[in-house]
Parts: C-alpha cells; structure tokens; sequence
C-alpha cells in the first residue's frame, strides 16, 4: 500500500468527521447542562473506561451555542472511519506507517474557515471558550490537550507542530509544558526520551531563539481533524523535503492539508482547523503549569514552562472544541501511533529485521515495550532485550514469538507462565539515573530499572518435547479481522 493510491478519507474538518461519527453511531449528543468544572473531565473519563462512544456536549455551563467534543479517537471503529481503513489493529499501523514513509505535500490557501472570526489585540480574551478544568487537582484550565503548537524551526525554516499542554494564566497568557522544565539559558534538546525524533522540536526552537534574544512565534491549533490531531501527538521527523506532520496527515487523509497564513505571524495553519490562537513565547520568561492530571497516571506540576502571550484568535463561525481528558488512558490511541515510530527506531538502530512489532501499551507510558519478533537461534531474545536497553529508555521489556497477539495481555502472561523459567529466562534491565525533581515539581518519579524477560518458546530445553500450540495463526486472524464489518460484528 502506498499513499498515492489511498482513498481519500470522507471528510476535510472536524466536523466532518463528527457528522460520519454521528451517523454511524459512534457519537452521543449530551444535550443536559454539564459543567466545564472537572464535570466534563469526570463524564469523559467513565466514558473512556466502558468503551463509550464519543461524547458531543451541548450544553456547556456559562457556554450557551459553544459545543464542546471528546473522546472521538480512541476506539478502533472511529480511527477506521478517520482513516478511512478497516477498523482492526493491523490495517490501521499499517496505514499509519506507510503515511510516515509517503509524505503528501501541503497546499498554501489564501483564506479558510478558520478566518470566519478575527479577534486582535486588546479584544483577545480566552474566556471566550469552553474550556474544562479537567482533574479535580488540576492547576486551572487546559486549553490546549488535543491542540497542535506550530513554530518554525530558526535554522532551517521548516515548520512544526507538536501536541503540547497549555493551561491558561490569563485573558491573553497561556503556559506552554513541553516535557518538562527548562532553565532560562538551557541547550536545545536534540531528539526524544523515547526513541524516536521529533516531539521536542517545538522546546529546542523556543531555546534556539532566546539564545538570540529572540521570541518564538507560534501558533495554537484547536479542533483540528483527527488525522491533525495524530501527527501533533506523534514524533515525525522531517523526511527529505523537510515535510513534517502536515505532510503525514496528509498521507493518511489521502489528500493535501490546506495551510492558511496566520494574522500575525508568517505560520502556516491548518484552512479547515475550528480555533487559531496565534502569539509568541516570551525569551527568558518561565511559568509555573499545573499540577495536570497526566497520561502516566499521575499529577505532575512544572513550575519553568514557557510563557505565551496571545495576540490574535481566528476561529469558525460557532466553532466546535475539541479535548481529551489525561490519564493511564484517553481519548488518543497512544499504542499505535508510537508503536510504529519505536519500531522503524529500533530496527534501525539495532539491525535485527526479526523484529516484527514494537508494542507501547498504554498502562507502560515510557516504562514497558512487548517485542513480537521471528526467534531463529537460541540467542536472538536476548540480544533483543540488549538491544532495547541500549536503544532506548524502557525499563520492562518482554520478547515473544512471532504468533504473540501482543495487545492482548492473557497472550502474553500465559507465553510468560508456560515459557519462562526465572534464573534462565528473567534479567534485571538496565538502570538508568534517578530523574532529580525539580524544586516545586509535583511528579512521579520512578524505579530506576525493571526486568527484560523471555518469553519465547523455541529454542529452549525442556524435560518433555513442546507440543504445537492451539491458537489460530496471525494470517488466520488477519483475515478474520479484515471481513469483520462483513460479518455484521463491527
């Protein structure tokens, strides 16, 4: 498959997706009074929990006509629809790869939806939106959990944009937390924590310019569609051309991403997006953002973020916002979209083509990896396990065989229970350096190590000859999965 002969999903804005949503079920209109007040965070998050379809809100107190949507990404059979794939796992990561090897080039438009509203200067006011305060421990409200931060790159020109949280400070001030705290002065970071390359950019332009003195012009993205939405949250380095999200969430939409030129600045955004908030990052400024309920399943709280002031607000006539509630799980199918980026990562690094799947549950957030791979010789899981401590930053990793459904935790305890012999099979893993909290910081700090286990079958001694095990066959289940809307069972 590649993405020139992809066809084009169904539709071009968020609520164009939110319509096929809503006519296939898969999105309930909450038309009784709810409150931004840590209600809307509280509705979500049980929602999230039962496997809810996504939730249109209304009636948003102290918001009347200003909708407010979530959880619309989370589940398979929405991504299917914003894909425009069968909603299984495995069509789904194979669209999304192919769509970060086959960048579709943007297109430049003179104007866009998203210029309906113009607000400039001493009329900017944020209140204007229905934002939630989404944790009852939470700092204030989030403006920004599903937005797309856009800024150029000082060097060479090439525009950004990472999925970062924003809390308001005031009117026109917004925080902006891009992993962590950074000192006034601090060297631009060169790549991730994770692996990949790509989702700190937006941290090392803030810093390049201040080390000239210099603001950083950008751009905050609300409501965007869902393939936006992806690439925001997902590290993906420029390819050759220097095409970046925009590029990939055009691949997978199978047609270019509009870009409209900001009020204020020379950013490129998206035509189609419901909200622009367009500013700067003040130089040698730091704010305190939090504490924020976040995806490890904790609070954390980051008192040197950066500062944004706020100079202009485009938006749609009555526009659509759009947010997720953080947490051990949300509205924003993590597992896929950094499993292919921790794969093409660590075969790269690695050499080992064996490894067929790099799996990022959502319960491991930057602590466990399930490697599914071909084992040929009685070496290879371990050399694997090696490899990933060296290539990346996971504490708990585990290698299965090829047939591992690895999204399905049964799968995976019983290969450990019935392969894994603890003093052969079971290593302590690499232990990196305790994280120091900064002074103020409320955050979790883990173990500094955890365990690298085996749980292959072949190619280990056993006392009695391994009869062939009882599960259908990944082609097998492949194809199953690849007629289930056939069957009536989607």
């Amino acid at each position: 498959m590649t993405s020139e002969i992809r066809k084009t999903v169904g539709y071009d804005d968020l609520r164009g997706y939110l319509k096929l949503l809503e006519d296939q079920g898969m999105l309930k209109r909450v038309s009784t009074e709810v409150d931004w007040d840590e209600e809307i965070g509280g509705i979500a998050y049980r929602s999230l929990v039962k496997d809810g379809p996504g939730l249109w809100f209304e009636n948003v107190k102290d918001y009347p006509g200003m909708p407010f949507v979530a959880n619309v990404m989370y589940r398979e059979d929405q991504l299917g629809v914003a894909l425009n794939g069968d909603p299984n796992w495995e069509s789904l990561r194979d669209i999304i790869q192919d769509g970060m090897q086959n960048r579709l080039k943007s297109t430049e438009v003179p104007t866009g939806p998203v210029k309906d509203v113009k607000i400039l200067g001493e009329d900017v006011d944020l209140d204007i939106f229905p934002t939630p305060k989404w944790h009852e421990l939470d700092g204030g409200r989030y403006i920004s959990t599903t937005a797309g931060f856009v800024t150029r790159d000082p060097k060479n020109g090439n525009l950004n944009m990472g999925q970062y949280r924003s809390m308001i400070l005031d009117k026109n001030t917004t925080t902006v937390e891009i992993m962590g705290n950074w000192e006034v002065g601090a060297d631009a970071p060169l790549g991730s924590g994770y692996g990949g390359i790509g989702d700190r950019n937006g941290a090392a332009h803030i810093l390049d310019n201040e080390k000239n003195g210099l603001p950083t012009p950008c751009a905050i993205v609300l409501g965007m569609d869902p393939l936006l939405t992806l690439s925001a949250g997902t590290a993906i380095p420029a390819d050759e051309n220097g095409y970046m999200e925009y590029e990939a969430a055009g691949a997978w939409a199978g047609r270019p991403v509009d870009l409209v030129k900001c009020e204020t600045n020379d950013l490129m955004v998206p035509a189609n997006a419901e909200i622009i908030l367009e500013g700067e990052v003040v130089p040698f400024e730091r704010v305190n953002d939090g504490p924020h309920g976040e995806s490890t399943g904790f609070y954390n709280q980051c008192p040197l973020s950066f500062m944004v002031k706020i100079t202009a607000i485009t938006h749609r006539s009555n526009p659509v916002s759009f947010g997720l509630t953080c947490g051990r799980i949300e509205d924003y199918p993590r597992p896929l979209m950094r499993s292919n980026t921790l794969l093409n990562t660590l075969v790269s690094k690695s050499g080992y083509t064996n490894i067929k799947e790099v799996f990022f549950p959502d319960a491991g957030r930057s602590g466990f990896l399930i490697i599914r791979a071909q084992i040929t010789a009685v070496e290879q899981p371990k050399q694997i396990i090696d490899a990933a401590y060296e290539h990346m930053r996971y504490r708990w990793v585990i290698v299965v065989d090829e047939d591992c459904d690895v999204r399905d935790w049964n799968d995976v305890l019983w290969r450990i229970v019935s392969s894994v012999t603890p003093e052969d099979h079971m290593w302590i893993g690499a232990e990196y350096p305790e994280a120091i909290p900064f002074p103020g910081t409320v955050e979790f700090i883990p173990p500094t190590h955890g365990m690298g286990i085996d749980a292959t079958f072949g190619f280990k001694k056993y006392n009695h000859p391994l009869p062939p095990i009882a599960k259908p066959s990944m082609d097998l289940m492949a194809r199953v999965a690849s007629r289930w809307k056939e069957y009536g069972l989607s």
